[in-house]
């Protein structure tokens, strides 16, 4: 119990901390979704019109805004906090339920806890609403039960957990995140071998059938959800790897995983990979090879989308340390936690936090408006912040769009990509008025003449390393005529 205690502790502190802004999906494909759901007040992107993303995602994240609403509640600190909080809650449950599969052995499941525990990327991301930390969740308990499992068929008549529990819980996890077969269906079929050999097939008839019932109900929810008959699996991947639209989120070469995302991920534990392969059992190596070669044949690449790869990596390192003298053991935990906390704390606290500050600001504003509706722009690459589910007030919100070419026009430009070409001549044609302006800083100088009839009323600290069309600081601009700021 203190280790599930401490387990949580990490997440949970984490989830009220975080105050910066790590990729679009953290809000704009869950608790913004969440929010329209519950309060009728939210902004669904194209990917909700084409029916890739299951609704449970959202839905799960409805609860907690719910009992807020229900409860009288629903601050605006409260509204953003509390999702966080349960991803962080069930990003530390499942993190225990593998430890306690793993700490059987008390040296590597010291060390599997200290890492998973501690790795940079566990803690900036665990207690983040993106569905990939869900799915690094699922992915996790599935573990646990499917090694519990290989111990049972050593010894088929010694039951202490029903290990086959593994599958509806990745039938569950492939109908969030139908990438997470890639993983799981090299591990299915080691099961079905070993099950042949030891117990017959038919005793996973009744494990099967609960899977077929996890995924009739995922399909019945998502079909109410959109009001349709509706398969999220099959319009994901006709949109996302048939015709290849993930390719507008950018390239990245086929080593990229291997050059770059794993060593960022890992730092010097990777040292540690190639001899742990030597040694490591199948269940472990092949999800591993078969997601990392599979992501790697796709043009779109994020460090995120191996997050569920961490719970094998993490095992194989464990393993490995343990074979070290005490000495370098001593030097090795040290190193890993002043350098994974302090880039943890500099990522959540500090870089990319003003597009957060500046959107939780904008009550504020209204208030100091009295009753006269609202009206915000934001002239940012889009969906650079968050939107309703961090405003939690009914306004009037205008930003700029890059919907896909999903009707393959020929010579398609995104409304993102024709505003930046012509700041000016763009401003001219909407013709908006709007009672805030809200812009990175590298964009000022351009749009000048539009911002005449506005003061600046507050700017916010956004990134050290500013990029592109992302500027170092986050500015307000008020109409003068609404807000005496």
């Amino acid at each position: 119990m203190k280790i599930l205690c401490r387990i949580l502790f990490v997440r949970l502190l984490m989830g009220l901390i975080s105050q910066t802004w790590y990729v679009p999906d953290e809000t704009w494909q869950s608790v913004e979704v969440s929010h329209d759901v519950v309060y009728g007040v939210g902004y669904r992107t194209w990917e909700w019109d084409e029916k890739i993303r299951s609704s449970l995602h959202p839905l799960l994240f409805s609860l907690p805004l719910l009992l807020l609403k229900l409860t009288g509640l629903d601050s605006q600190f409260m509204v953003v906090l509390l999702p966080k909080l349960m991803q962080g809650g069930i990003t530390g449950l499942s993190e225990y339920c593998l430890y306690r599969v793993i700490g059987q052995n008390e040296r590597v499941g010291s060390w599997f806890l200290l890492i998973t525990l501690f790795n940079w990327h566990t803690l900036y991301s665990g207690s983040r609403t993106l569905i990939n930390s869900l799915e690094y969740s699922l992915t996790s308990l599935a573990l646990a039960l499917y090694i519990t499992l290989t111990r049972q068929d050593s010894k088929p008549r010694r039951f202490k957990y029903p290990g086959e529990l593994y599958l509806p819980v990745i039938a569950l996890c492939f109908m969030l995140r139908p990438t997470s077969a890639l993983i799981w269906i090299p591990l299915v079929i080691l099961h079905l071998k070993s099950s042949f050999r030891y117990r017959g097939l038919l005793s996973l008839v009744p494990w099967v059938l609960l899977s077929v019932l996890v995924v009739i109900l995922c399909v019945s929810i998502d079909s109410i959800f959109y009001s349709q008959p509706t398969l999220v699996n099959f319009n994901f991947f006709y949109i996302n790897v048939y015709k290849n639209l993930g390719e507008i989120y950018g390239t990245h070469p086929w080593h990229w995983y291997f050059s770059s995302a794993l060593p960022s991920l890992l730092g010097p534990l990777l040292l540690l990979l190639v001899p742990g392969f030597r040694h490591a059992p199948l269940y472990l190596l092949l999800p591993l090879g078969v997601n990392l070669v599979c992501l790697s044949l796709l043009p779109h690449k994020e460090i995120r989308f191996l997050q569920s790869s961490l719970p094998f990596l993490v095992i194989i390192i464990s393993e490995q340390l343990c074979g070290l003298s005490r000495a370098r053991q001593r030097m090795i935990k040290i190193v890993f936690l002043f350098m994974n906390i302090l880039l943890t704390l500099y990522l959540s606290i500090v870089h990319q936090r003003g597009v957060v500050d500046a959107v939780i600001s904008i009550p504020h504003y209204k208030t100091e408006i009295g009753n006269k509706e609202m009206s915000v722009l934001f002239l940012m690459p889009c969906h650079s912040t968050p939107l309703y589910s961090h405003i939690h007030t009914n306004i009037s919100t205008r930003f700029l769009h890059c919907e896909p070419n999903l009707t393959s026009s020929p010579g398609y430009m995104d409304e993102a990509d024709r505003f930046y070409s012509d700041p000016e001549l763009w401003l001219e044609q909407i013709n908006l008025n709007p009672d805030l302006v809200i812009l990175f800083n590298n964009l000022q100088g351009q749009i000048s003449e539009f911002l005449r009839s506005y003061k600046l009323c507050q700017t916010f600290f956004h990134s050290h390393l500013p990029e592109g069309r992302i500027g170092e600081h986050v500015l307000v601009f008020c109409k003068q005529s609404s807000v005496q700021h």
